[in-house]
């Protein structure tokens, strides 16, 4: 096998490999953590049907609300965590029903 092959083949391996972990790493879901008043990441994306799970790692309360939807987590004291799924594919604001000004975007594909 010729070099050129040899490095042609490698990369479309990576690239495989790279496209199998993201899809298996949807499907398990998504962990997004509340910290310093602030979601991260803010944007996420996940596949339909998908938990997207919320972990608070700030002193104060939070609660993940989804704009115009009737997805929420329970009030999540520090150390909790709270998960949603949602089945339709699009994208949906979400903010923190304690303090609107934390917002983040979930795109669901």
């Amino acid at each position: 096998m010729t070099m050129f092959k040899s490095l042609a083949l490698s990369s479309a391996l990576g690239a495989a490999a790279g496209i199998a972990l993201a899809a298996q790493v949807l499907a398990q879901g998504t962990s997004v953590s509340i910290e310093s008043f602030k979601f991260a990441p803010a944007t996420i994306t996940t596949n339909a049907n998908a938990p997207i799970t919320f972990v608070n790692k700030d002193g104060a309360p939070h609660q993940v609300v989804v704009s115009g939807k009737p997805f929420k987590t329970a009030v999540l004291q520090k150390g909790q965590s709270g998960s949603i799924t949602i089945a339709d594919k699009g994208s949906y604001k979400y903010i923190c029903g304690l303090h609107p000004s934390m917002t983040g975007t979930i795109e669901v594909k």
